[in-house]
């Protein structure tokens, strides 16, 4: 998962979108395989992953929203207008509860997270600016 100090108005559409692309499809993964493991005996080590990935995609949600809210006027149209309301909603509204026994609230903020991402731009649209 991409984190870090990255500068998201030096990425390109192409990139930016791959990068939206990654957040969308880790989040999905996680919700299917809690689901899974929510119905009972889930391995230690599928556990570590699965919490590992959600802290991972959260913690970069969460760092771009903050880098973009300190910097609300760079980058281009793409940035500006799909990718930066995007994010901002999602770490705000989704992300906020701990995968710890698989509680509602987890799926709630999981799902909540998905719909910001692909409240402006659908994933397939931000699939398709990734493959340009």
């Amino acid at each position: 998962m991409m984190t870090g100090n990255i500068k998201l108005e030096k990425l390109d559409d192409k990139a930016l979108a791959l990068r939206m692309v990654k957040y969308i499809s880790t989040l999905e993964s996680i919700k299917v395989r809690a689901e899974y493991f929510s119905l009972g005996g889930c391995p230690q080590k599928e556990m570590n992953e699965l919490l590992s990935d959600f802290s991972k995609v959260r913690d970069a949600v969460r760092s771009d929203a903050q880098y973009l809210n300190f910097n609300k006027n760079i980058g281009e149209k793409l940035l500006r207008d799909k990718y930066f309301p995007s994010i901002s909603e999602a770490s705000a509204w989704g992300l906020y509860a701990e995968p710890d026994g698989f509680s509602k609230d987890f799926f709630k903020g999981i799902d909540d997270a998905l719909e910001r991402l692909t409240k402006y731009y659908s994933f397939d649209y931000w699939q398709i600016i990734a493959e340009l």
